[in-house]
């Protein structure tokens, strides 16, 4: 396979190289996606079903309980928690996918998800790490805002007025919102190819995210633009392949007040189908933004081609570290 050329790119050319790498390997990525994409499925049904539950709340049979509403709560963090690793897992072997593409070399599923033999646990930890790092900064951030809002509202309670205390407690909540999203991108964009990281430098978990914190620096509102665009288009497939039975399925809550199995089970696949033909973008401008930072901050192309001029083409599976 011809090796991509390796030089800083732009916005418009990172993109274009990014669906280049998705086109001439289309059914690697395809089946990598496969797997997160299939946990999908009997969560979405369940959900779906329960929705349509909730339409005869005037039935005892089927009326929904605290218990089954916290039941249902717990049961969606769960899932949450458990794609969060399954989507981490994805993206190592996607990185390892899109490295042997962008190298010159070419990869299978089986010889992507093997990658991560080896690196599992400190995958699991540098997941660990990122999620108690965003969960502390989000807490603080939440903690801070609530005190200067419980001041805000006790000085509008004194003052007298239910509309004053009702527009400042709409005000604390939309600060709370926005803040928390601002903490959550800026930490996102810091941590953004700690993955691609640890998978092709071999590093540790705290390594990988240090690295990652290094590698972004001065380059994350180039990531955010080009991860957003990349999400934005990976949705509009998902939708494609999805909206014909999610307006069924409006239509027949509506209508009938009631969902057939069949179609909140159609709604789930054709879901699930979406995701894994789509999903994979994102994880793929993710590595190539990897390998963007480090041609600009470390001439890894040079490196590259010093090595590859220097020693024998490397086995499959191995990448040359900086």
């Amino acid at each position: 396979m011809e090796t991509a050329e390796l030089r800083p790119l732009s916005l418009g050319e990172l993109l274009d190289r990014t669906f280049t790498v998705y086109r001439n390997h289309f059914w690697v990525f395809v089946g990598i996606m496969a797997i997160p994409a299939s946990f999908g499925i009997p969560v979405n049904y369940l959900v779906l079903t329960f929705q349509g539950s909730m339409l005869f709340a005037g039935r005892p049979t089927l009326a929904p309980t605290p218990g089954l509403l916290l039941g249902f709560a717990a049961g969606i963090f769960a899932f949450v928690i458990l794609l969060i690793l399954v989507q981490s897992i994805a993206l190592a072997a996607v990185t390892h996918a899109v490295s042997e593409a962008y190298l010159g070399r070419r990869s299978t599923v089986r010889d992507s998800y093997r990658s991560i033999q080896g690196k599992f646990w400190r995958l699991m930890g540098v997941i660990l790490t990122i999620a108690i790092r965003m969960m502390g900064l989000l807490l603080l951030v939440f903690v801070a805002i609530a005190g200067i809002g419980g001041v805000l509202i006790a000085g509008a309670a004194a003052a007298g007025g239910q509309a004053v205390v009702a527009a400042a407690t709409v005000l604390l909540v939309l600060l709370v919102y926005i803040s928390g999203a601002v903490a959550f991108i800026y930490l996102a964009l810091r941590y953004a190819v700690s993955i691609p990281a640890l998978m092709l430098e071999n590093l540790g978990a705290l390594a990988a995210v240090r690295r990652s914190v290094q590698l972004t620096r001065g380059r994350r509102g180039h990531i955010f633009i080009a991860f957003l665009l990349a999400a934005i288009i990976g949705y509009v497939g998902l939708i494609v392949f999805q909206a014909p039975f999610s307006i069924a399925t409006m239509v027949a809550l509506l209508r009938n007040h009631h969902l057939p199995a069949w179609l909140a089970l159609s709604t789930s696949v054709f879901g699930a189908l979406g995701a894994t033909v789509t999903g994979s973008v994102y994880m793929i401008v993710l590595v190539l933004c990897y390998y963007d930072t480090r041609i600009r901050k470390e001439a890894f192309d040079l490196q590259f081609m010093m090595a590859s001029l220097d020693r024998p083409s490397p086995a499959t599976g191995t990448v040359p570290s900086a």
